[in-house]
This record gives C-alpha cells, sequence and structure tokens, in this order.
C-alpha cells in the first residue's frame, strides 16, 4: 500500500516554482504527490506544521565530510541539521577518490557529492603548508578522466585552492584539468597559512568563467574582493558580468560582516550559501548551517533570497537541478522544515566582529525521499563527532568486531609496512604516497576490498568512525607504535593460518 505524509498548514517557500503560500504538501511513496488543500485520510501520516516554512531540501555545496577536515558522523552537520544534500570540497583528490568511494557511498543519508582537490591526495592540514606547488604532485589525467566518466553522477566539481606565489600558474592547470574532465571549478580564495607574496584575488576571477564558482566571498583576509578605495574590483566586476557564481563558505576565517556589508552595498551579491562546516569550525564561529543562514539574515537579506541560495541556486550550480531544489510534483521528496525564532541575539564572523539580530533560523525535520528526521544541531558538536583521539593505552573496542580476513589483513599489512620509514612528526607527502601504495598492494594480495581494510586499521586507532587519506593517517603516527597496534590487533591470524 502505499505510504503518505500530509506536512498540513505550512508556509511553503519554493523559488524554483515561484511559490510562496501557506498549503498542505503531501508525500507519497518517497516523492512530492501534491502542493495544496490535502484532505484527511486514514492512512496518511499527518504533520502539523503551521508557524512554519517548508521549502525544497537545502543544499549545501561545501562542507567537509571526510579526510582531514571531516566528521566521524557527515549526517549530524547534514540531514540533522536541515540539509539533505551536501558536497565535500576538496577533502578527496584523485589519488584518494577510491578510498572515499569506498567508505563514503552510502555512508549517509544526505546526498554526498564530491568536490575533489586539485592537489591528488586531497585537502592536508596539520602544520602544512597548503600554498607550496610542489604538492600539486603528479597528475595522470587519464587515471582521472576514467575515474570522473565511472562516477560522473559524483562529482560536482574540481576544487582550485590558492597557491599565492606563483601567479596564473596554478589556477591556469587546473582550469584546464577541468576543462579536460567537463566540471566546473570551485575556488578557494581567502585564508593562507602563510601569507603569499603575490595576490591570488584578481587572478582567481580572471581565470573563472561562466558556471565556476569562488568561495569566501566575503572574506576578510588579505586579497579581499575590495580595492583601496573600498570599491568592488574591477576582475570580480567583470567575473560577475561573465556569470561566475559567488559563494558564502563561511568557514574559520573567511566570512566578514564588514566586506559583506560593503560588498552588498555595492550591489555584489553571493549565488549560494555554503557553510564550510569542519572539525576546526563547529565550535566556533560556524557551529551550523542554520547559523549561517542567520548571518545572511542579519545583513538584511530577505528570508526568500535566502532560500533561493541554498535550494535551487546550488543545485542548479552544481548540476542536480532535476531531481533536488524544488518541490516539483513528482520530485523526490527531499524536504526542509524550519521555524524562524524571535528574540535578541548576538551573531559573530570569523574576525570577531559582531551583529544583533531580532530573528533567527533553526531547522526543524528534514524529510529525505520522504522519510523524516528530527533536526537537532547540538548533535554536530558533541566532541565525538569533532575530535578524533588516539589512545596509547587502549585497543578501541572498536577493534574486537574485526573478522579474520581484516586481522588478516592486519598482519600482511605490519609486515609489508617494515620495509617503511617515516617521521611522524613532518607531513612527508612522497612517503604517504608510498604508504598508501603499501597499503593497496596488501590489500590486493590479500585480497581484501578496500572498505573493509580502511576500517579495519581505522579501528585500531580510533573509538570513532572518523575516515582519512590512509597514507596521511598512518604516517602522522609515530611509526613503532603504529606498527605494534596494527600487530597487536591483528594477532597473528596470517602467520596461525
Amino acid at each position: 500500500m502505499s505510504q503518505s505524509t500530509i506536512l498540513r498548514g505550512g508556509r511553503i517557500i519554493d523559488p524554483a516554482q515561484g511559490l510562496d503560500r501557506f498549503t498542505d504538501l503531501t508525500i507519497t511513496d518517497g516523492k512530492i504527490a501534491a502542493i495544496g488543500a490535502s484532505e484527511l485520510s486514514t492512512d496518511a501520516d499527518v504533520v502539523d506544521v503551521s508557524g512554519l516554512i517548508v521549502t525544497p531540501g537545502w543544499v549545501d555545496i561545501h562542507v567537509h565530510a571526510y579526510g582531514d577536515l571531516g566528521f566521524a558522523y557527515p549526517d549530524y552537520i547534514g540531514i540533522y541539521g536541515g540539509v539533505t544534500t551536501f558536497v565535500d570540497a576538496g577533502g578527496p583528490g584523485f589519488g584518494t577518490f577510491p578510498e572515499f568511494k569506498a567508505l563514503m557511498t552510502d555512508a549517509t543519508v544526505t546526498d554526498l557529492y564530491c568536490g575533489p582537490y586539485v592537489r591528488p591526495l586531497g585537502i592536508i592540514t596539520s602544520a602544512y603548508i597548503e600554498g607550496d606547488v610542489r604538492t600539486l604532485g603528479s597528475w595522470d589525467m587519464a587515471a582521472w578522466l576514467d575515474i570522473v566518466n565511472e562516477d560522473r553522477d559524483t562529482f560536482a566539481y574540481l576544487k582550485l585552492g590558492a597557491f599565492g606565489d606563483h601567479d596564473w600558474g596554478p589556477l591556469r592547470l587546473g582550469k584546464g584539468a577541468a576543462q579536460i574532465l567537463e566540471l566546473p571549478t570551485y575556488t578557494h580564495i581567502g585564508d593562507f597559512q602563510v601569507a603569499p607574496r603575490r595576490d591570488t584575488t584578481g587572478p582567481a576571477f580572471e581565470v573563472a568563467e561562466r558556471g565556476d564558482m569562488i568561495t569566501h566571498i566575503y572574506h576578510g583576509n588579505p586579497g579581499t574582493i575590495l580595492d583601496e578605495d573600498g570599491k568592488i574590483r574591477r576582475e570580480v566586476r567583470a567575473a560577475q558580468k561573465r556569470g561566475v557564481l559567488f559563494d558564502i563558505g563561511m568557514g574559520s576565517t573567511n566570512f566578514s560582516f564588514d566586506i559583506a556589508e560593503k560588498a552588498i552595498a555595492q550591489d555584489l551579491l553571493f549565488h549560494t550559501i555554503s557553510s564550510d562546516l569542519q572539525q576546526f569550525n563547529v565550535m566556533h564561529p560556524v557551529y551550523s548551517f542554520t547559523n549561517v543562514l542567520t548571518c545572511i539574515l542579519a545583513l538584511g537579506i530577505e528570508l526568500e533570497k535566502i532560500i533561493e541560495c541554498i535550494t535551487i541556486a546550488p543545485a542548479r550550480a552544481i548540476g542536480i537541478d532535476d531531481h533536488a531544489g524544488s518541490l516539483a510534483v513528482g520530485r523526490p521528496a527531499d524536504v526542509s522544515v524550519m521555524k524562524i525564532e524571535d528574540g535578541d541575539f548576538e551573531l559573530e564572523d570569523c574576525e570577531q566582529q559582531t551583529r544583533n539580530s531580532d530573528r533567527q533560523i533553526l531547522p526543524v525535520m528534514a524529510f529525505k525521499r520522504g522519510v523524516r528526521y528530527d533536526c537537532d544541531v547540538t548533535l554536530a558538536r558533541n566532541e565525538r563527532n569533532w575530535l578524533p583521539m588516539i589512545d596509547e593505552d587502549i585497543i578501541p573496542q572498536r577493534a574486537a568486531t574485526l573478522v579474520p580476513g581484516q586481522k588478516a589483513f592486519l598482519d600482511a599489512l605490519a609486515a609489508d609496512l617494515g620495509r617503511l620509514n617515516w617521521d611522524h612528526t613532518t607531513v612527508d607527502l612522497d612517503i604517504a604516497t608510498r604508504v598508501q601504495q603499501c597499503f593497496y598492494g596488501t590489500c590486493d594480495k590479500v585480497g581484501l576490498p578496500l572498505a573493509d581494510a580502511l576500517t579495519a586499521t581505522y579501528k585500531c586507532f580510533l573509538e570513532e568512525p572518523f575516515t582519512y587519506q590512509i597514507g596521511l593517517f598512518l604516517t602522522r603516527i609515530e611509526r613503532g607504535f603504529a606498527m605494534d597496534r596494527i600487530q597487536q590487533v591483528g594477532g597473528g591470524v596470517r602467520a596461525a593460518a
């Protein structure tokens, strides 16, 4: 029998359809069945949403779900925060995409897309200089093209970074790669771990073409979108006219109320709103996707515009508007329900500037293909979700769930890694890549699926299900301890066999 849910009496706002009215939304068998007054049905689940706002499922095109900045439970920043679709912005590169695919496919209720970083290993943090052009490493374009063609529906864009001491070169290389792969670019401007000698903002905007995206549009770091006179830079205006898309991407250090207000006063508006949620900012200053929305609301942006920028606009930007971003009848029932809470709220940007607002946006519930999830933004802030910890004295309880095949893999891995050395106090991409290749080789030799091998290794060290690029993960652990722990958990199964 058909299963129906009626969201009764809410304010439905769907910019894709030009819809803004108080009425009912009916979901049947995971799809939008009707918009309009619905008579009670004895077998329908009726949800009273009077006083609430019902919108298409929210799309956050910049989060960190996997890798160096990712979360143990990405759905906590996704469906439980009102977001039904998100994009991992650069956690994997094409060199680590097999790991991303093995671990993240169907791992979240929230639809997860990939925006691979231009560096093969993906984004790297922890005392590492992101702007070193040598970290771009070797590009195997044939392999990259094969990866994209095999899983094209997984990819949202190619993320480009800010390699500030090399002017246009890395940006042009990245844009060329994106053209070959037939992907838009998504370019980071804003913070640097080390301030570059050359300005990257101008080149970033000049390289971008129609449909490409620039994130951190209102950052307040060196190289903002304003010139010395406080006017919008000519390169930014030219990009705006060409149809380049501008994204908020709040992040840890990349949103300034002051820059935003000056830009908006000059009609330099964003096209999409994203959070850039990651381990390092979920406690401050980002907190949640809806906190970012509230900050935008405090800038005087109309609620209807905000909803457009988190539904149909990002869906179009990453090419999923055929099934996301709208409540059109027949579409998958991805629905977000919010409330506007009145009060006196102090909001803070990434520069510790504050603004007061008499309203805040909060998620109430979300539906993914018709299934209801009640929202709770505090889940993402639980330490277990964002703070990976390795206990040198205690083997994680999760290790007890390993099966003999995984333990045999660990025995073989310990033997194979014995031929490699690393210094865990430094980040060496060459040795991290060699460790990764060794890991893959052991998988092939033992015949264990990559996902099972990765989870077996993480369970040796982590109690929560964080996911990292395996070469980087292992080489950040003191070698002697890493080898001892892997052997201890493996327990000599391979030798006994």
